[in-house]
């Protein structure tokens, strides 16, 4: 939406340059070029910066998935490393039980316990961050929406102005050809006045 407005501002920057002037009125044309500029002026300078941010919010969304895609991919190769230690750690102690038959299958058992564990933990990882993921992407698009939305309304509102300034500036140059109409149908009469006497 912010493009749309500055081609407004162009053309309306190209209206006041390319005014048409009215002799023996100084700098006033039959539109006020210089109003109108400062109007280009001023309405550049009152755009919010929302009107940018959202467009970059919308740029960084993949970036902000990507992001939590590669954390959750982190997560789980952390965790298979725990896994694998702690398997190792279980495999280590069982080898080093050479006891009675009872002492070894109780390890192992124990070895099975740790290693589903471990392997629970690592699931519930992943998903919360897949979870956090999503969720980010949500609010990146939700936070997106509604600056949109503001922005398409601060762009209705500063159009809705300029249309405004706009049919007053042309009420004053209708009302400035009348004017001049009625001095040259004045001029006019008193000569056929003139001629007649």
């Amino acid at each position: 939406m912010s493009h749309a407005i500055d081609n407004i501002l162009d053309e309306l920057d190209e209206l006041a340059r390319n005014s048409t002037k009215v002799l023996g009125m100084g700098k006033r044309a039959m539109v006020d070029s210089a109003k109108l500029a400062a109007i280009a002026a001023s309405l550049r300078e009152s755009v919010p910066h929302d009107v940018l941010e959202a467009g970059e919010v919308l740029k960084q969304k993949e970036s902000i998935v990507n992001q939590a895609y590669l954390e959750a991919k982190r997560l789980r190769e952390s965790a298979n490393q725990e896994v694998s230690a702690i398997t190792t750690s279980a495999r280590n102690e069982h080898a080093s039980l050479v006891e009675e038959s009872e002492i070894v299958k109780s390890a192992e058992i124990k070895a099975q316990e740790i290693k589903d564990e471990a392997h629970r933990q690592g699931n519930d990882i992943v998903q919360d961050a897949q979870q956090q993921a999503f969720s980010l992407v949500d609010d990146a698009e939700s936070t997106a929406a509604v600056r949109r939305e503001g922005a398409d309304q601060y762009s209705r509102e500063v159009l809705f102005s300029i249309e405004e300034r706009l049919s007053q500036m042309l009420g004053q140059v209708r009302r400035g050809i009348d004017a001049l109409g009625s001095d040259v149908e004045a001029e006019a009469g008193a000569a056929v006045n003139g001629a007649a006497k």
